[in-house]
């Protein structure tokens, strides 16, 4: 829901609205016919380094339900599987870099979004933080650890999955939360770790950009899709603007401010929207997901003095598990005989580990102010459950009346 003077606004009355934030976070409306007729999904090569591709399959799975708004952070899903990576081995290895878009693990480390998470930290709008739970039966390989530490400032914690699994549910849970400033709360839903549960990697992203020239706001009349005109509380200005066009749709780019890096482009919102009756959503969105540089290619480059300007404001918050979509993208081994001894020891004898659960959540803010945008990814990995022993019978033993007693030599009896 988005607000203004008090009045509710919904967020699905503000249509096909397309909007791409960099490689951060990516947001659209899904109505329910969005990717009916939309070509199939675009197969991903190690040119493409970003996780683009697992958005869509889950966009598609969303618009054949509700059909709601949807955000997304490409990034904290490819930093939270390229920790993951860094501790897989051989064929879960290279079955993990051929989905994240690289050759090898240098390669990963090379990418523009693992130098993008070493920014992050020293740019005022941005926070970025990664965590790491291992059982108290296991531990961590060194070599994990360090690369967990130096690349994504991962701090590592021993928790008791086994009988205290609640208890280190809420503590991922608290991490999170800290680090989208209490923005994404529960993650991890109730029931979501157990016994069984040998590691959990967890990354979390905040970004606050205010717009370089704030917007008035006005309300505007909104086409939702079926024919419906509603009144939306609107963002608008006089100033001239970053607008391209393009054949079927034109393009808005919006820079926050970065006075630390003095680079008025440092972070940019990119909007998308289609013509009316020529290009659909469903058939641009492919077109970023499927064709290298899409994006960079389509960012508009000059000022233009500006006529009508209208850009809704809009709040909303989307999660989902990402398990199914990963398999449909090729991601098997590492689901069910994944090879992860590069990341963790197999503890008591017990076994491999293998991915369970991919959980993700994000909201967006966007109004004449500027934007916040969180997102969180948090992967659950299982081992072999550790065997529960029974509680011992209780006796009771309690000598407070005369009683015998002998020293006696073991051996000889």
């Amino acid at each position: 829901m988005a607000r203004t003077h008090g009045k509710p606004i919904p967020i699905s009355s503000f249509g096909k609205a397309v909007v791409l934030c960099l490689a951060l976070f990516a947001a659209w409306r899904l109505c329910s016919t969005l990717f009916a007729d939309a070509p199939p999904r675009p197969r991903f090569n190690v040119r493409d380094a970003s996780c683009l591709p697992l958005a869509r399959e889950v966009g598609v799975r969303a618009a054949a339900g509700t059909g709601s708004n949807f955000v997304v952070s490409p990034l904290s899903i490819h930093a939270a599987l390229a920790m993951v990576t860094a501790g897989a081995r051989g064929d879960t290895r290279r079955e993990l870099l051929r989905f994240l878009g690289s050759a090898s693990l240098n390669e990963l480390h090379r990418a523009p979004s693992n130098e993008l998470v070493g920014r992050l930290n020293g740019i005022a709008q941005t926070s970025f933080a990664c965590g790491v739970w291992v059982d108290r039966r296991r531990a961590l390989r060194l070599e994990f650890a360090a690369t967990g530490a130096s690349r994504y400032g991962a701090t590592a914690e021993s928790v008791d999955f086994v009988s205290g699994a609640e208890q280190a549910r809420l503590r991922v849970n608290a991490f999170v939360a800290d680090a989208t400033k209490q923005l994404i709360r529960d993650i991890l839903p109730p029931g979501s770790v157990d016994s069984s549960t040998a590691v959990v990697l967890a990354n979390a992203l905040y970004f606050k950009g205010a717009w370089s020239h704030p917007f008035d706001l006005f309300t505007a009349p909104f086409h939702v899709p079926g024919g419906t005109t509603v009144g939306v509380p609107s963002m608008t200005t006089g100033r001239s603007q970053y607008i391209a066009l393009y054949p079927g749709f034109r393009a808005l780019k919006l820079p926050y401010k970065n006075d630390v890096l003095r680079q008025a482009d440092a972070f940019y919102m990119l909007i998308l929207l289609p013509d009316s009756g020529t290009l659909s959503l469903a058939d641009i969105y492919d077109k970023a997901v499927s064709t290298p540089e899409f994006i960079r290619k389509h960012k508009p480059v000059k000022k233009v003095p500006v006529g009508r300007f209208m850009v809704p404001k809009f709040k909303f918050t989307f999660e989902f598990e990402a398990s199914s979509d990963m398999g449909k993208l090729g991601v098997t081994r590492a689901f069910k005989v994944g090879d992860f001894s590069g990341m963790v020891s197999s503890g008591d004898g017990h076994g491999q580990v293998s991915i369970s659960r991919v959980y993700h959540k994000a909201a967006i803010e966007v109004d004449e102010q500027g934007t916040v945008a969180v997102a969180a990814t948090v992967i659950r990995m299982d081992g072999s459950a550790f065997e529960k022993k029974e509680p011992p019978h209780l006796v009771d033993f309690v000598a407070d009346r005369p009683f015998l007693f002998a020293v006696v030599e073991e051996m000889t009896g």
